[in-house]
């Protein structure tokens, strides 16, 4: 049940929100856990439940998550409670939506829960690799460290994976604004045009028939051309979604290209992080590995982390299994297997992710530069050939005359 309330807090600043609870006393006794005077509450009574769809209209984006990670790493180590952080972080949050969540979270630590199973709550913002760097604090006691650890390694992914987006955003958009003017030129353009040729009744050149056949189809049949694209992307998006259709997607995109090389060093950055991350934290090393294959992000890295989990539980080591891998250089391997015999494979691990980071970022500003005069090569021949379609006709008329 949901319910609304007003209250004043200690400060005597007015508080207005929502909170869900089994019934009214215990929305009640929340409210009052929180030290919160209580002036109104009453049921909201919806007639259609949207809770379930709640993930798809509210998303926590990575910037408040590292905010909230780093004040609340600052609090602790300050002596604050766990309780009393998450009051100060409830308290002060702005975001309707991530304001409901954490009061969630509050609710179910001071009901005695384990903040890391309290997170488990809530997949859509928290991942289960963050939650087992959580459950690591609080087993060692090290939760401000924990916490200041994933607040980084949050903004280092974030900036890393904004970056290969990016690379893959500007042609996506330039090619998007050219078929937009290209549909323009075929509907509003070209009809204006054809009327003056046929009056003429001269033999048109191939590319402007061709031209002119594109723009009548486009003419008449621009319901089943829309319906027909919004059908195409809405199968294609759900075939993405099955496991099938992300595997060949993933494999697909370590193949393109220019772009394989961009997207395997960001993949065994990403991967050699996490893992460094998990294994400093104490987790380990087989669960280390799942949890890493799990958030790598491409099937066919996923596959080669669980191969190594094969290797390790019989008691071999995660650099053989690298070795006979084709998707990671030789360097991860061999780097790892000196971490393994020297026993600081999470220092290894994290050197490979600062090097391949870097690597990344060498390659996203190589590929940028390069992109650009191929884009403005494409788009100037495509524009050349429909300028030219429409001239060649108009020039023979005027040769006629």
């Amino acid at each position: 049940m949901k319910f609304k309330y007003k209250a004043i807090s200690i400060s005597g600043t007015e508080q207005v929100g929502k909170i869900e609870a089994e019934n009214k006393e215990r929305a009640i006794e929340l409210l009052q856990q929180h030290k919160l005077i209580l002036v109104t509450i009453k049921e909201i009574r919806e007639l259609i439940s949207f809770k379930r769809f709640s993930g798809i209209f509210h998303k926590v984006n990575h910037k408040k998550i590292v905010i909230f990670l780093k004040e609340l790493s600052i609090l602790l180590t300050a002596g604050v409670s766990l309780v009393e952080a998450l009051r100060i972080q409830y308290n002060q949050e702005e975001s309707l939506y991530f304001k409901e969540q954490l009061f969630k979270i509050l609710s179910m630590v001071e009901d005695g829960v384990p903040f890391s199973a309290a997170l488990s709550k809530f997949p859509n913002i928290f991942s289960e690799f963050f939650i087992n760097i959580v459950k690591s604090g609080e087993e060692s006691g090290k939760m401000q460290e924990s916490l200041l650890h994933m607040s980084v390694y949050i903004e280092k992914q974030y900036l890393l994976s904004s970056k290969v987006k990016n690379a893959l955003m500007y042609p996506a958009i330039v090619m998007s604004g050219f078929a937009l003017v290209g549909v323009a030129m075929m509907v509003l353009v070209v009809p204006q045009l054809v009327s003056i040729f046929e009056g003429n009744n001269q033999e048109l050149p191939l590319p402007t028939k061709i031209l002119i056949f594109v723009s009548n189809f486009m003419q008449h049949n621009i319901v089943l051309i829309v319906v027909g694209g919004g059908i195409i992307l809405y199968l294609a998006k759900k075939y993405i979604q099955t496991e099938k259709g992300k595997s060949r997607i993933d494999s697909f995109l370590l193949k393109i290209p220019q772009f394989s090389t961009i997207f395997k060093k960001y993949y065994v950055a990403r991967f050699a992080e996490n893992l460094s991350l998990l294994i400093s934290s104490g987790i380990p090393i087989i669960t280390a590995l799942q949890v890493s294959g799990d958030v790598v992000g491409n099937d066919v890295y996923k596959k080669v982390i669980y191969n190594s989990i094969d290797e390790v539980k019989i008691g071999g080591s995660i650099a053989y299994s690298f070795e006979r891998s084709d998707q990671l250089p030789p360097l991860v391997s061999r780097m790892i297997r000196v971490g393994e015999r020297t026993g600081k494979l999470d220092v290894v691990l994290k050197d490979i992710a600062d090097f391949y980071t870097k690597e990344v970022d060498i390659a996203v500003d190589g590929l940028t530069s390069i992109i650009e005069p191929i884009m403005i090569f494409v788009l100037g021949g495509a524009v050349a050939v429909l300028v030219a379609s429409i001239l060649m006709p108009i020039y023979q008329m005027t040769t006629m005359i």
